[in-house]
Parts: structure tokens; C-alpha cells; sequence
């Protein structure tokens, strides 16, 4: 197996422990588990699939969202 085939397997199966600790409520209420992931995608740890993946939601779309001003 080459580096970026085991590099996959580690991003997959990081996908998949992060979305049960997710669904399971680990990183908190759904706003704040957002944004940790958020900045998982900002720091390249995560991909914009990936953050899809365990929040149901486009990161763009996320991007938008919590950027918007808050009343």
C-alpha cells in the first residue's frame, strides 16, 4: 500500500469515528460541532466531502451560514 492509499484509509476511517462522535453529540450542540468541523476543512485536516459526510450539509453552505452577522 502506498503513502497516499494509507493516507485515505486514515482520512476514511477518521470520517467515520468523527460522524458517530458527532451523531452521538461528543463535540456538542449541532451549531458548535458545525464549526469545529469548519475548522477541521480551514486547516486542511478535513475534506469539504468529508465534512459533508458527517454533518449532512455543503461546507459553502455552512461557510455562508455562520458567517452571517448574528442579531
Amino acid at each position: 500500500m502506498n503513502l497516499q492509499a494509507m493516507i485515505a484509509e486514515v482520512q476514511r476511517e477518521l470520517i467515520e469515528s468523527w460522524k458517530n462522535q458527532y451523531n452521538w453529540g461528543w463535540f456538542g450542540k449541532k451549531e458548535e460541532a458545525n464549526k469545529t468541523f469548519q475548522g477541521y476543512v480551514q486547516e486542511g485536516i478535513l475534506s469539504q466531502e468529508g465534512y459533508k459526510e458527517i454533518t449532512g450539509e455543503d461546507y459553502e453552505q455552512a461557510e455562508t451560514v455562520s458567517s452571517q452577522p448574528q442579531a
